[in-house]
């Protein structure tokens, strides 16, 4: 497990569209796109790279059967009052709205960055080492929190965590922790403070 610092830019144009500092990733294990991941298992701590990925190794070729006509009448039937560059979920799958006419909306399910050239500086800044400390690596990446704390005792990881978290969610990181934190049990808490202003309230007899 390292740490990046990234900024991804098309190569025609060259809009950004992603970056991060001091990112935690598992090298060879998808965190990122498969021609970043190729580029990162030969670099060094401390290496600077340029790393142009093709699509086939980003984000895919576009494929025609992706985009979708459906009747405006429809969209309408669910509330919905199509726009040209609109989100849109249908099936599971995200898309954009790329245009309405005669009645007709064209929906676009390719990813935004199919078929793309992508340009990626990136460095590798660090490595991440000890139990704890790639937990709460991973708690970062995939739930974007910042645990409030994190013991391993043996094969076990107790977790304080801030409350609410999506249980589809934990139940991710307590598989990546297990893939990649050399744990087999994870325990995680909740812990539920009493905000602030109320403390201070009572504080001042509120």
């Amino acid at each position: 497990m390292i740490r990046i610092t990234y900024t991804g830019k098309l190569k025609e144009g060259g809009h950004k569209f992603d970056g991060g500092d001091k990112v935690p990733v598992v090298v060879g294990a998808g965190f990122v796109i498969p021609g970043l991941d190729e580029a990162l298992e030969h670099m060094q701590i401390g290496e600077k790279r340029t790393v142009e990925v093709l699509p086939d190794k980003g984000f895919g070729e576009r494929n025609a059967e992706l985009m979708k006509i459906v009747p405006e009448a429809e969209m309408k039937r669910h509330n919905i009052q199509p726009q040209v560059g609109m989100p849109v979920e249908a099936d599971g799958r995200r898309g954009r709205i790329m245009s309405t006419n005669s009645g007709r909306v064209t929906i676009d399910f390719n990813h935004p960055l199919a078929g793309k050239v992508l340009v990626y500086e990136v460095e590798v800044t660090g490595k991440v080492e000890g139990k704890e400390h790639k937990i709460s690596a991973l708690i970062k990446f995939f739930a974007n929190i910042e645990p409030s704390s994190v013991k391993v005792t043996g094969d076990t990881a107790e977790i304080l965590i801030p409350p609410l978290l999506h249980p589809v969610v934990k139940k991710r990181i307590a598989d990546e922790i297990r893939k990649h934190a050399g744990v087999s049990t994870i325990k995680f808490s909740e812990v539920f403070e009493k905000p602030k202003d109320d403390a201070e309230k009572e504080d001042h007899g509120a």
